[in-house]
């Protein structure tokens, strides 16, 4: 007699997640690194409006269309020896990006001009405040200038959405997105370093100046940052052009660009110096912190990849259901969020304090 139960592809595929999630849940218990990864979830649990920033920003890239997430069939999805790679590869990428991009930047870029404006203000108002060095007068007019051009484009954004330009300032426009994309990406990254410290080594007895204080360690890294953006701007760029496409070489290529590039962020958050000192410490500390962030790695990329998986699962099955899909994509990108989050200050914190045996000028 056949006992076998007859379960639907969801009833399995439920039963299998609960089954791994329970599995992971007893991995990190026992894990190595588990003080770390408990750390990192204390920073998100006192800090809920930090995860509704990043599903929010990751909503807004969804809709606009920036940032849309791979789609698959049911019956992709019911066949996990073929759906194994791709799947593995994706949550690899998110997982090589998570550094350099935790918070989607469009349409949060659109903010850059007006942050660039208090920065431009400050450095003129308070030279020597705003850098190790008083910034000299072409220092201080290169920055007046992106500020004006900042403003410009946001201009050119307002009247696209009018109406069609010409091709010439069209180009323009999106070259100028692009640039200000890179500006919004870099001070996102090391504003986030800058939180984490001010979270772990506090210099004032008030958390709620923590981000504050951070965008204040923002504004005297300026320099850095901007150099950090041309960076950021390479990356973006490569991707734009499809040239770091995940089916071919160039994905695998760009993805070792950005796990070798990880603690960049970090060295131009607490490193003083100028931005080549600066990636020499980020070397240095990826080389003290390498096994211990190969073994939070493969963590991170397990708990990914199942994420990917239930989320892909999760719009797939709702996709004819206009309400649900809505419900559907709100969880996923909070869910994300959270796991992101955690994920990248555990690595943060990994690299904080392998990486530097004494404690960095902040």
């Amino acid at each position: 007699m056949d006992h076998s139960l007859n379960l639907s592809h969801w009833q399995v595929t439920a039963l299998a997640l609960l089954g791994f999630t329970a599995g992971m849940a007893l991995h990190l218990h026992w894990h190595p690194l588990r003080r770390y990864f408990s750390d990192a979830w204390e920073f998100v649990r006192l800090r809920a409006g930090w995860v509704v920033l990043v599903a929010g920003a990751s909503l807004m890239a969804s809709v606009s269309g920036v940032a849309r997430p791979t789609a698959y069939t049911l019956a992709q999805l019911g066949d996990w020896r073929e759906l194994v790679m791709p799947m593995a590869r994706d949550a690899l990428a998110h997982l090589a990006q998570l550094p350099h991009m935790l918070v989607r930047p469009w349409p949060l870029a659109c903010l850059m001009p007006f942050a660039l404006a208090v920065l431009t203000i400050r450095v003129w108002r308070w030279p020597y405040r705003y850098g190790e060095r008083r910034p000299s007068v072409e220092q201080k007019t290169a920055l007046l200038l992106v500020t004006l051009t900042g403003f410009g484009w946001l201009a050119l954004e307002v009247a696209a959405l009018r109406g069609m330009m010409l091709e010439w300032v069209e180009s323009m426009r999106l070259a100028l997105r692009y640039l200000f994309t890179a500006l919004c990406v870099a001070g996102m990254q090391v504003w986030l370093v800058c939180f984490v410290v001010e979270w772990e080594r506090p210099r004032d007895t008030e958390a709620e100046r923590d981000a504050a204080s951070a965008l204040e360690s923002v504004f005297a890294r300026w320099q850095s940052v901007a150099c950090l953006a041309i960076f950021d701007l390479l990356w973006l760029s490569l991707r734009f052009l499809g040239l770091t496409a995940a089916q071919g070489f160039g994905g695998w290529l760009g993805i070792e660009l950005l796990l070798l590039t990880t603690a960049l962020p970090l060295a131009v958050a607490v490193v003083p110096g100028n931005f080549f000192q600066q990636g020499a410490a980020a070397l240095r500390v990826l080389l003290r912190a390498a096994l211990p962030l190969l073994l939070l790695g493969i963590t991170a990329w397990a708990v990914l990849m199942t994420a990917l998986y239930a989320s892909a699962m999760a719009r797939t099955l709702t996709g004819s259901l206009a309400f649900w899909h809505i419900v559907a994509q709100a969880l996923d990108a909070l869910v994300l969020a959270m796991l992101d989050s955690w994920l990248l200050l555990a690595a943060l914190l990994l690299m904080l304090r392998l990486g530097f045996p004494r404690s960095p000028t902040a």
